[in-house]
């Protein structure tokens, strides 16, 4: 009875790491119908440094005048601090995307959208290799 025990469970082992062992891609092909890239919002957007910088800009203003003109320039280093950094915040590089409408070879037609560095371009009629791995779907050219 131990022995079968011994056994069954060592069968129930050695049948989960089998099913884990590897994984599979999905390969298709297909032909780009349209292409487009897409630039997400950044939303970085942080209101501390904002006030850091204004508060910098502020103490070096400060250095410069006498009476007046101190606060003045105080008041406009201070200014000239928040609105770079405003500025700065705002023209940072957001991550672009790729969208692209497939036509497999199945003939479904399919949406992929995916990261996009400006390496590999995209152009309607192009044959291109759909990879999908789980839930993850990747398009690169065709060869």
């Amino acid at each position: 009875m131990k022995k079968s025990a011994l056994i069954a469970v060592s069968f129930l082992l050695f049948a989960s790491q089998s099913s884990f062992a590897g994984s599979k891609t999905l390969v298709e092909y297909g032909v780009v119908q349209q292409s487009r890239v897409i630039s997400q919002a950044n939303g970085q957007y942080h209101p501390l440094r904002t006030v850091a910088a204004g508060a910098l800009g502020g103490v070096v203003g400060h250095q410069f005048g006498n009476g007046k003109g101190k606060t003045a320039m105080t008041v406009g280093g201070a200014l000239a601090g928040a609105g770079a950094s405003r500025y700065h915040q705002s023209t940072q590089q957001a991550p672009q995307q790729v969208d692209l409408l497939i036509k497999t070879e199945s003939g479904a037609t399919i949406d992929v959208v995916q990261s996009y560095t400006g390496g590999v371009v995209f152009n309607p009629g192009d044959k291109v290799r759909i990879l999908t791995k789980g839930s993850d779907t990747t398009v690169d050219k065709s060869l």
